[in-house]
């Protein structure tokens, strides 16, 4: 083979990498800024409810795009089948969120755990499980062309970005420690960004997260004001 043989077929696989590696971006971008508009808009009204919606739209039609190239859901969404290794990481997840569950707690001066779990409980835990699926299952499943390292820390990032949006714009005045939501939302996304990639699938995280909100939110009748609305 001729030396200019080598290099362009050098250069047709960078190129093939190139787009390999900047179409899951685009998606786990699209998907992030989609739910980041959804969550800055989404206790406002119309018309400006309009545009939360379209986050949403935007979000879904990542999804549907990477399902295109990847027809399998689970694999979408880091649906896997636990290993071992993944059985016990889903048991330290289970650990990890309650614990963290029962440390929130007590730094806001609650009892330490909930002494019952009312019908709000189960639907943050149903909103927690989404997230999980979304940033730890989606986006970093996107990102993973990067490092894991790096998909660990851009999802956990986007997660943040998410929350913090949610917060921004509320409908009465509230008063909102930022910083505490932004360092522990991303701790927090880190430390369940790790139990998905050791343990290969996105249940360990989702265990964590909906353990975490059960706890946090167990005597909770009604949604507080920046629950989906």
């Amino acid at each position: 083979m001729s030396t200019g043989t080598r290099q362009g077929k050098r250069m047709v696989e960078t190129v093939g990498e190139r787009q390999g590696l900047a179409r899951p971006l685009l998606e786990a971008v699209v998907a992030s800024a989609g739910l980041c508009l959804f969550a800055l808009l989404a206790h406002t009204r119309l018309p400006a409810f309009l545009l939360a919606a379209c986050g949403l739209l935007a979000t879904t039609l990542s999804v549907q795009h990477s399902m295109r190239r990847e027809p399998s859901i689970e694999s979408i969404l880091g649906l896997a089948a636990l290993s071992r290794r993944g059985t016990v990481l889903l048991v330290v997840g289970c650990l990890v969120g309650a614990g963290s569950g029962v440390l929130y707690r007590v730094v806001w001066s609650w009892p330490p755990l909930p002494a019952d779990v009312k019908g709000f409980a189960l639907a943050a835990a149903m909103i927690g499980a989404t997230e999980e699926l979304v940033y730890r299952g989606y986006v970093q499943g996107r990102l993973r062309r990067l490092g894991w390292v790096a998909a660990v820390a851009l999802a956990a990032l986007a997660h943040t970005a998410y929350k913090s949006a949610l917060f921004a714009l509320p409908e009465t005045p509230v008063q909102i420690d930022f910083r505490f939501l932004v360092v522990w939302t991303f701790v927090g996304g880190c430390v369940f960004g790790m139990l998905r990639e050791f343990s290969g699938g996105v249940l360990p995280p989702v265990a964590a997260h909906v353990l975490f909100d059960l706890v946090v939110y167990g005597e909770r009748v009604e949604a507080p004001w920046w629950v989906w609305s």
